[in-house]
């Protein structure tokens, strides 16, 4: 990490810079170690106060943090306790932002791989379809709890579907409603 000094008014002695260099390690370190940072360290004195403020440019984002104090130093050490809380408090987010496929909406590596298994698992269940005939499609799709016949055409017509498979409140039998090309409703009840 490069650090760079001002002093505006007042200097800062190589002890002093050795100790802050210790802290700005450990903000490199939460950051992350490929992290290419850059510091800049200002310290202002105004007749017997001393502002101190650290900008931090580290994976695309500008951390800056300031304190003032009667002392040039323990203004600085108080930025950069300040700056350490605000590197651990952003981190998730800084880092986030360097997975560019997560920006473009794109699935990750092992999500992508995930849905090509699943899919191969479906279609290795299903069987082999015939080359000349229909493809089978699977559908797992029950209305949850029990409806009325009513209700059943109620689903149809508000989802705007083809079928629908419900269990029948009274019976409780398997029941299969269809929209026929000719606009008619088909009730196909299970023995």
């Amino acid at each position: 990490m490069q650090v760079h000094y001002t002093g505006r008014n007042t200097d800062i002695s190589e002890i002093q810079k050795q100790k802050l260099q210790r802290k700005f390690d450990k903000v490199h370190r939460i950051l992350g170690r490929k992290a290419g940072s850059e510091a800049h360290v200002i310290v202002k004195r105004q007749r017997h106060l001393y502002e101190a403020e650290v900008t931090l440019n580290a994976l695309n984002h500008t951390l800056v943090v300031s304190s003032a104090s009667a002392d040039g130093f323990t203004s600085l050490q108080a930025c950069l306790d300040k700056l350490e809380k605000q590197a651990i408090k952003n981190k998730h987010r800084m880092i986030d932002v360097r997975r560019p496929e997560r920006q473009r909406g794109e699935p990750s590596p092992s999500i992508e791989v995930a849905i090509q298994k699943a899919s191969q698992a479906i279609e290795n269940a299903a069987g082999p379809a015939p080359r000349n005939g229909p493809r089978v499609v699977h559908s797992r799709s029950v209305a949850p709890k029990p409806l009325t016949l009513e209700g059943a055409i109620m689903t149809l017509e508000d989802e705007n579907r083809d079928q629908v498979t419900y269990r029948d409140a009274e019976s409780g039998a398997l029941r299969v409603l269809l929209r026929r090309r000719d606009g008619n409703l088909e009730l196909i009840e299970a023995l």
